[in-house]
């Protein structure tokens, strides 16, 4: 849809300020290019960790300036007041301006296009009287995660110098929280709360290895929480912001970008959640206009726009959590097929972990070149390629990917279960529509969004041949055509061996019993494997002589693949 070079060329067809939050600092260039072919001014947003020689090299102060902006003090903070940090300047600021300070000092109205990462987005300066797109979804880039011993450690620093709360540490608000006598108190701080400034900037605190700007937030949301009847927790810290704790104690709070003082804002997602955009964003207001209607508009985008023929086996779910869960046999069956079908290796996307497995196997030789799911916001790497194929389905853990979204909601997600009370798994999986649709969007989404990569660049042979290895394919998705995988038996491997390594390879003949009698599969059951064989042309067959035998002869057995063969389903 060229959604991504759509805003710039709104920018240039109003003459309205624009900035873009994206993911990935390499997407920066892009932006750059459609705004100087446009001749629009444009600035990529100076970032602490990269334009800073003290934060990004090695140094003596290097770590203490890490360990304090983790802990919440901004980078502009500890270069101005580097003195009461540090008792001295930066080794940055020695021979004049850090560079950081250097590009911070701009004026934004004077910029057409405004380029940066989705945590800037806190900065008003980048907000504030322009137009604001995210391109693409910003994940966990708004989540602050603390360990539990982190965020009840930093609540205990807080607590020491917080006179408005009637605790003293993490454990007498813990124990305390609910008593009655303490209600009002409790009810009057966090009234104070309920402004958007929630950092404790005190610099006698900040002393402590305990200390974290964001105690504040963490004390509301140990005051506030909730326990949900899957034992996760949850708190409404007011503003969009929201606090999640699993049942572990790992604690996530959710602070989104303050978006109120932007003229307006576009979220571009392909495959939306508008639940999680909601969350992300900090506030029901966004409102979810949809490009494509209908599923049969959706399926002509596929056909007709992105010139895409997608063909599905038909393999289950196939989720890859690790090297362990990947099917290195069946995998190597379709990539062979591909290869004899198309006359080349294909591109492949799946999981990292069936990559490294791939060389382990044997499988890599197969594959032309591949990426990891986890790697493909954003990315144009396929753009100009033409053969792919995604195999199987990433799975991130439920806990993240599906409860912590639906605690932030305050809802309680969990695996739905069969009339005989067994957990509902495979293509039969079910958390409930909220939990559905959060799973959906992290696993059959993310496969859809996989098979979009090819081929993006038009070239003579329009959009691209995609393989799909998974049944998790959107629903609405029509696929061009259905192949069965199938793997050859470690018997048939045998007995293929066994004739490809005889003397009289390949121009002789072999009866079953002969090929039986130097491998470890019987007689009728060679038969029964080289019958096989002869259906799928690999070899031909005679009978005759003593007891009618069979005489097999090669036909093609020196095409014989090393993992399966690929067949069209009916």
């Amino acid at each position: 849809m060229g959604k991504s070079y759509g805003v710039v060329k709104w920018a240039e067809t109003t003459g309205k300020p624009l900035t873009i939050f994206t993911s990935r600092h390499e997407l920066y260039g892009q932006y750059e290019k459609w705004c100087e072919e446009r001749e629009l001014s444009h600035l990529s947003l100076p970032a602490f960790h990269r334009e800073c020689p003290t934060m990004g090299g090695e140094n003596s102060i290097g770590g203490d300036v890490r360990r304090l902006y983790e802990a919440g003090i901004f980078g502009k903070e500890l270069h101005e007041n580097s003195t009461a940090y540090f008792g001295q300047r930066l080794p940055c600021q020695l021979d004049g301006p850090c560079p950081y300070m250097e590009k911070r000092n701009f004026d934004p109205s004077e910029y057409d296009v405004l380029i940066g990462h989705y945590l800037q987005a806190h900065n008003s300066d980048y907000v504030e009287e322009r137009y604001v797109a995210f391109d693409e979804f910003p994940g966990d880039a708004y989540f602050f995660e603390p360990t539990h011993n982190e965020a009840t450690r930093a609540i205990t620093n807080y607590l020491d110098a917080e006179s408005d709360l009637p605790f003293d540490n993490w454990k007498q608000l813990f124990h305390y929280r609910l008593a009655p006598e303490y209600q009002d108190e409790i009810e009057a701080w966090t009234e104070e709360m309920g402004g958007y400034s929630h950092r404790d900037s005190r610099r006698h605190l900040q002393r402590s290895p305990d200390y974290h700007a964001h105690a504040p937030l963490l004390t509301h949301a140990a005051l506030e929480f909730k326990f949900l009847d899957n034992e996760w927790e949850y708190a409404d810290l007011g503003l969009g912001r929201v606090a999640a704790k699993s049942p572990e104690d790992e604690w996530t709070i959710l602070i989104p970008p303050l978006l109120f003082d932007a003229e307006s804002v576009v979220a571009l997602d392909g495959t939306p959640n508008v639940t999680k955009w909601r969350l992300a964003l900090g506030g029901r207001w966004i409102r979810h206009d949809k490009v494509l209607d209908s599923n049969r508009e959706k399926q002509a985008y596929l056909r007709d726009v992105l010139g895409l023929t997608i063909i599905q086996t038909t393999a289950g779910s196939k989720p890859y959590l690790s090297g362990s869960s990947t099917n290195s046999r069946s995998d190597g069956a379709l990539l062979e097929g591909i290869r004899q079908r198309e006359g080349e290796r294909p591109a492949v996307i799946t999981s990292n972990a069936a990559l490294e497995q791939y060389g382990t196997d044997g499988v890599d030789t197969l594959i032309e070149e591949s990426e990891h799911f986890g790697n493909l916001k954003g990315s144009n790497q396929f753009e100009e390629t033409h053969l792919g194929a995604v195999i199987g389905s990433p799975h991130p853990p439920e806990d993240e990917a599906v409860q912590r979204w639906g605690a932030f909601e305050g809802e309680s997600i969990e695996r739905e279960t069969d009339d005989d009370g067994y957990e509902k798994r495979g293509d039969f999986l079910d958390f409930g529509p909220l939990g559905n649709s959060l799973f959906r969007n992290v696993v059959h989404d993310e496969v859809l969004q996989a098979v979009m990569r090819f081929g993006r660049t038009p070239s003579e042979s329009e959009g691209a041949t995609v393989y799909v290895h998974t049944s998790r394919l959107p629903y609405w998705v029509a696929p061009d055509g259905r192949i069965r995988v199938a793997t050859w038996s470690e018997g048939m491997k045998e007995v293929v061996g066994v004739i490809r390594a005889s003397e009289k390879w390949p121009d002789g003949e072999w009866t079953n019993r002969e090929i039986a009698a130097v491998t470890s599969v019987g007689t009728k059951q060679v038969g029964e494997l080289l019958k096989e064989l002869d259906e799928e042309g690999y070899v031909s067959h005679w009978r005759g002589g003593r007891g009618n035998a069979y005489h097999w002869e090669n036909e093609r057995l020196e095409e014989f693949t090393a993992f399966g063969r690929v067949e069209t389903a009916e």
